[in-house]
């Protein structure tokens, strides 16, 4: 039995990268997608809007429009998401959401969400940058507060979020390796700023051309430093990373709120400092 699948912001870069990796694969079913309003492709079918031969279903506005499903995939705004929340919670199924800006308080409805039903939520569904951050957890715990870190990240013009999701989940992966949750960030850096004060951690975001993604954090040390980076050539390793999300939710079938680690299988224990 395939596991059947809905995509929010199907006509997007990674909707349409998401819609061709689920067609490609026998265990997943695509049975439409979402758009936003006053887009273009809202009527038509995926097989016609997106050029998808063999696909089926359609493009709609409202997510309860569409036939039952089992998993969503959410790659739009922080907004939209929130919206499709509520329809998840009502059906009962399984989200992968990769939205990235959530302020606390929307934060705090997806955790509430997850007492219900299955929540993968992480910045970045690539396995090569879920192991980045386990690494740099593991780097910071053993250099400590006295190696200064610089969080870098590149990303297309067209993001609109600054630092990115990722680099706040490596500053995040720096903080639990030092057992630090509190300690100082800098974005950037302008005019006379002193010496650097100890344990600050500096987050830099570049924005240009059609990048897909790159992520670098820097331990400088007295003598030495450490480059510890990822780079992502392609949307289609952020796409099969979200598939498998979407068959590690469905399969679970537990309410909660998970991340690639989990997915993966790291040990969240050792990884969180506990």
């Amino acid at each position: 039995m395939s596991i059947k699948v809905a995509i929010a912001g199907i006509a997007g870069r990674m909707g349409r990268t998401l819609a061709e990796q689920v067609q490609r694969v026998d265990d997943l079913e695509l049975i439409g997608g979402v758009e936003r309003a006053g887009s273009p492709w809202l009527g038509q079918s995926i097989a016609t809007g997106l050029s998808l031969s063999g696909a089926t279903g359609s493009i709609t506005q409202d997510l309860a429009a569409l036939p039952a499903f089992d998993v969503l995939l959410d790659f739009t705004t922080t907004q939209s998401t929130l919206v499709h929340l509520e329809t998840c919670l009502t059906r009962r199924a399984a989200m992968v959401i990769g939205t990235t800006g959530f302020m606390p308080n929307e934060t705090m409805k997806i955790k509430q969400a997850s007492k219900q039903i299955t929540i993968v939520h992480a910045h970045n569904y690539s396995v090569g940058l879920t192991l980045l951050l386990d690494l740099v957890q593991q780097t910071s715990a053993k250099v400590g507060a006295e190696a200064d870190v610089e969080i870098l990240e590149w990303h297309h013009n067209q993001k609109v979020d600054a630092p990115s999701g990722t680099a706040y989940a490596l500053l995040d992966a720096v903080k639990a390796g030092r057992q630090d949750a509190v300690g100082p960030s800098v974005h950037g850096r302008e005019g006379l700023v002193g010496a650097r004060p100890k344990g600050e951690i500096g987050l830099h975001a570049v924005r240009g051309g059609d990048i897909i993604g790159e992520h670098q954090v820097l331990f400088a040390m007295n003598g030495e430093r450490i480059e510890l980076t990822h780079r992502a050539a392609s949307r289609a390793n952020f796409a099969e990373g979200a598939l498998r999300a979407a068959r590690w939710g469905f399969a679970s079938g537990a309410p909660g709120l998970f991340d690639m680690r989990d997915v993966l299988g790291l040990d969240r224990a050792a990884s969180d400092g506990s």
